[in-house]
Parts: C-alpha cells; structure tokens; sequence
C-alpha cells in the first residue's frame, strides 16, 4: 500500500506542478518538446479520458499576452500580486519543512515542459488503467529527483520489489505494490517521463515510441468518437489546441463496474433512460483565434434518433433579443427556448416504464390536480411558450452574495396564467398560515407578489425548531447556537417575489431587484438590447454560428462580479471579519494581511482586463455544441517594461 499512496502522490503532484506553471506566467524555464509521437498517437483507441496540453511553454506565452497575464504586469497591480505569491511560497515552504518534499515553489512550477497528458484506458473485461506522458526540462534535474524521492518512500515498505524491462533500446523500471493496482512502470527517456500502473499498457505505449509495431494497431487517433469531437472543437485558423479533453462516459463506467454484479441493470435500464445515446463529451481551449484572446470548444456527441432524457433537452434555435425589461446594468443574461410538451411526454415514458402504463399521470391527478384543484396540463403546459431567460443582478450594497438571481418563463396568455396563480394562492390560503403567504404590492402599476419572510429567517427558524427538537429527545445538535458576538459577512437577505411584466412570469432572487426589473421595462434605466457591449457581442456570436441559430445564448460582464467582491473587500465589515478569523484559518488570514498591508489600486484599473464574454449552444444532428470567446482587454502596455 505504501507503493500505492507514493504512486498517487508523484501523479498528484505532477498534476499539480503543471497547474502551478500555467497560474505562474511568468515563469520561462521550459524546453522543446522532445522528438517523437504525440499522445493522441501513442495511446490506444479504448482511451475513455484524455486531458493533453500541447505544449506547455507556448500555453505559458499565451497566458503571459492573456488579459490576465497583462493585469499581472501592470505596475498598479504587480505589487499585490508580488505579496500574494509570497505568501503562497511561504505557506509552500512551511509545508515542505513538514513534509520534507526537498523541491522549491519554483521547481515544481518549472517540471511540464512541452507536451503533457493524463489518460485513462479501459482493457476489455478489465478494470481502468493510468497513464502519464509528461515533457520535462533538459536543464534540470527536478524530475529525476522526483523520481528519486518516490523511490525512496517505496523502499520504506519491505514488501516492495523493483524490476527492471526493456522496449526496444530504452530501459524502464518497475515498483511492485503488493497487488497489480499497486505497480508501476516508469521511464525518463529523452526529456519525456512516462508511466503507467499496467504492464500491456506501458509497453504498448512505448512499442509506439520507438516505432515497432504494437500488438493493437488501432491508436487514439482512429478512434471514430474522439475524431468527430476534435473535428467540431478544432481552430478554424489551423492552430493548435492549447488544451483538449476527451472522455467516452459510458465505456468508462463499463470499465469501473467490471467486477460488480449490479452493472448489468444497470447499464440495461441505459436505453430506456435515453443515456445510452450518451456517446461522448470533449473540449478544447484555443488562444489567438481569429480576433478572440481565447475561444472554449466543448461537444457533447449523441446517437439519433434522441430519446428520453436526452430527448428531453429539447432545446430549439431561435432569434434571442432580450426581454424590455432585463437593465443594461445585468452581470449575467442567458435565454434559449425549450420543447416543454416533449420534456413531459419523454418524463412520463421513462417512469411509466419502470412503473406501469398511466403511473406517471395519477402521480400527477393525485399529488398536484387534486391537490391544488387544478387542471397541471390545461393549466401550466399549455400555456408555456418556450422561452426561459436567467439573468444576474448586483444592487448596491457589496455583500458576499451579492448577486440577485431572476428566472424568466415566456406564456402564451398572461391574464390566463395570473388568473391560475390568483386562484391557486387562494386554494393554499384556505389551508396555510395568513402570516406566510405571500402578499401583494403594486409598482409602477404592476402588481407583485412577495415573500413575507426571507429564505435566511427561513432557515433561522427551522434551526431554532431543529435544536428544540434534538434537546427534547437528548440527541445530537447539528446546528449549534449562533454566536451573536461573532462578526460576520454580510449577506443579501433572499425573499422571493414574482411578476408579470408583459407576456413574461418574472421571479426574483429579493424585491430590489424585481423592482429595478419594473423600472427598466418603464424606462427608467437602460436596457440590455440597447447597450453598446451587448450588442457588439451579439454581433460577434451570429459571425461566431456560421448561418446556424443557435439554441441558447449568454451574455457576461465579469468586471462587475469583480467589483462586488472588491468593494466588499474594502468594507470595514469585512476587514473586521478578516481579522478576526485569521489565526484560525490561513487563508483569512492571508487575507487579512494584504488587505491591511497593501492598498488595493483603483477598480478601473483592473476592471479594464475584465471585458464582457459571450457565449451560444448550437443543437445539431452530432449533439450540442457549446463555443465561448473571450475578447481581448482594450490596453496598452508599456514597451519598455
């Protein structure tokens, strides 16, 4: 076991090395990708995941021109991001003088050079293996070290034995666990370390290296899955994927549940779910792309005809403008339109087929028609038009949850609709407490329902009610007493409310929000459609989907997520709380100390690295397709830093 958990750790901090490197962009101590086969060429076709940087040096020269890596550099901001790291290097090196890892903050950030993956490989009949090809620097001895180190904590354990193979002219060793899980192959052979916990596996992979042909012939590259996904994530300008991702879900679980009897049920109730349509899923992350600072891929591959719950994303494309009433001052808006009646017919197949024929139907006379006297498909279904919009909203008090949240469902006839809720408040009134239901207030002419209690108080009574109970019966508390002494974050009190505004049902996250809603739809703020980034990123999207209409589209001002947390950051609120927890936990801790040491520079100067981003889903006969760009921040840096 000790062979195992070092094993485990090498992988883990390999895994962690490389995203130190790519967080520290300002780091250059890398080399040339060694002179043999990618990855995609060396693995074998029954690869279920696959995560490969191509290069981890030019990804680094990437991140350094990102908007990220230029905030880095700004003079402004260099300062804190110095004190930052230093913090994180001294944390680092306490936990090195516990550990007695013997490797600096900078070695381990220094150790993927070129190219570097991570697979999983599912053997037929057989339980998944690992394995990792990693380019290292020619100029440092980091991992051969690291090696070293994970040598010497196997040896501790008498019962692991140490082995020795050959491929070709290259030599590897082997560490014996006390079971097969437990060994592992390894190499360091012209800069590339490779390893693997299965023998057939490793020498597959390194029959290919050195170019004799392999018992399988079949590689990653002829996989039909990862083709197709690759294909709809690639560059349309012929670069390179800094970052790809692959994983076949299914073969993979089939793999995990080898050896347990209950997986055949499982994987047989696939078809009737729809899942088994569930072919494959990848990514890709792209810098440079036409005029984008970074453009995401990502692919969710599915059989036809689509059925149960795959059927039931049944999302349709469409022409998205948004609502008159969503303000130009929202953090984040998407909305897309929704097959409702198919998601229902798809639902009610599924659970009468586990059941019995017309299960799914009483469920619902018995536990909503009746219940609430009403009619759930004459009087919901029927009446929802498709489109659901989500949208984000910060008010002007800096909280830690500052965000509002408001859920948009398009109707077909409003007055139908507000007559449906009238009466059914008015059947739950008959039963429930007057003190919790819902009252009504008009804005503007437009009448809204509220909450008379937040969700918090909510929350604080049912702990009040739980302690009660655990007291009377002698039994364990899980929610101890509040301390009114302690200082806390403030929060935004959620109380939900709702409106109709136009051929819209409109819930929000508090009644500040729903009424900055109501005074956008009256002209009293901007709106969304009319803003000049809004716009502009709508503009791009439709030059994005090449003629296709897309089924889904967001819209984000990330600038304004960050300055709630910086002007919460400099709230007295805070920097009390920060005080106050800081010997308790590091990272308040950490904290607390820039934030009481170093001036934070003025918000416009790091707002500007944060421009809007834009986001679409496209629904075709491969699957769905979902592409967000991230656009270049509009600055300048000085050539002679």
């Amino acid at each position: 076991m000790k062979t195992f958990l070092t094993c485990k750790s090498l992988l883990t901090l390999m895994v962690f090395s490389l995203t130190l490197s790519m967080m520290l962009t300002l780091t250059s101590t890398v080399s040339a990708q060694s002179k043999r086969p990618n990855a995609v060429d060396l693995l074998p076709d029954r690869t279920a995941v696959y995560l490969r940087v191509d290069n981890v040096k030019e990804l680094v020269e990437d991140l350094k021109e990102s908007n990220f890596g230029k905030m880095l550099r700004d003079e402004k901001i260099a300062p804190l991001v110095e004190e930052l790291y230093g913090e994180a290097k001294k944390a680092f090196d306490e936990f090195d003088a516990e550990e007695g890892l013997g490797f600096s903050l900078s070695e381990i950030a220094s150790l993927p050079a070129g190219e570097v993956c991570f697979a999983v490989v599912t053997p037929r009949r057989s339980e998944p293996r690992f394995v990792l090809i990693m380019d290292v620097p020619d100029d440092s001895d980091i991992a051969q070290r690291l090696i070293d180190r994970a040598v010497e904590e196997a040896e501790e354990d008498e019962d692991t034995e140490f082995d020795s193979g050959a491929v070709g002219d290259i030599e590897y060793q082997i560490i014996r666990g006390n079971s097969e899980d437990e060994h592992v192959h390894y190499v360091l052979h012209e800069n590339t370390l490779v390893a693997a916990n299965d023998p057939d596996l490793f020498e597959e992979v390194m029959t290919r290296w050195v170019g004799a042909p392999p018992a399988r012939e079949k590689t990653l590259a002829d996989n039909r899955k990862f083709i197709t996904i690759m294909n709809k994530c690639k560059s349309t300008a012929d670069l390179p994927m800094s970052v790809s991702f692959f994983i076949d879900p299914i073969m993979l679980a089939r793999s995990i549940t080898t050896n347990q009897a209950g997986a055949k049920l499982a994987f047989a109730a696939l078809p009737t779910l729809g899942l088994d349509g569930v072919s494959a899923l990848g990514a890709s992350a792209l810098f440079n792309e036409r005029d984008y600072e970074s453009v995401f891929h990502g692919h969710l591959l599915l059989t036809n005809p689509r059925a149960g719950i795959i059927n039931m994303l049944a999302m349709r494309p469409g022409y998205y403008e948004p609502e008159s009433f969503v303000p130009a001052d929202t953090v984040t808006y998407a909305t897309s339109s929704w097959e409702f009646q198919t998601f229902m017919t798809e639902l009610e197949n599924i659970v009468d087929t586990f059941t019995s024929e017309g299960t799914f139907q009483q469920t619902i006379d018995e536990n909503i028609n009746e219940e609430l006297g009403i009619n759930f498909q004459k009087d919901v279904m029927a009446n929802l038009a498709g489109r659901v919009s989500y949208l984000q909203w910060i008010g002007d008090n800096p909280t830690i949850d500052g965000q509002c949240n408001a859920m948009v469902i398009q109707v077909e006839d409003p007055d139908a609709a507000r007559e449906f809720i009238d009466s059914l408040l008015d059947r739950i009134g008959e039963d429930a407490d007057e003190d919790d239901m819902p009252f009504v207030e008009t804005y503007k002419g437009i009448d809204y329902w509220a909450s008379p209690i937040s969700m918090e108080e909510r929350r604080r009574e049912f702990r009040r009610e739980w302690r009660e109970r655990r007291r009377e019966n002698d039994e364990r508390d899980f929610f101890p007493e509040e301390d009114e002494d302690r200082t806390r974050m403030d929060v935004v009190e959620t109380v939900p409310c709702f409106c109709f505004i136009e051929d819209s049902l409109v819930f929000a996250g508090n009644v500040d929000m729903l009424k900055h809603l109501i005074e956008t739809h009256d002209g009293d703020h901007e709106m969304l459609v009319r803003d000049r980034e809004f716009k502009s990123t709508m503009d791009e999207i439709r030059g994005l989907t090449d003629g296709n209409l897309p089924s889904m589209v967001s819209y984000t001002r990330p600038a304004e997520t960050l300055r709630m947390f910086y002007e919460l950051l400099e709230s007295e609120n805070t920097k009390d709380v920060l005080y106050e927890r800081a010997e308790e936990n590091p990272i308040y801790g950490i904290l607390n100390k820039l934030v009481e040491e170093n001036e934070l520079p003025p918000f416009d100067d790091v707002a500007k690295y944060f421009p809007p981003q834009g986001s679409f889903m496209i629904n075709d006969e491969t699957g769905f397709h979902l592409l967000a760009f991230q656009r270049r921040a509009d600055v300048e840096e000085d050539e002679d830093k």
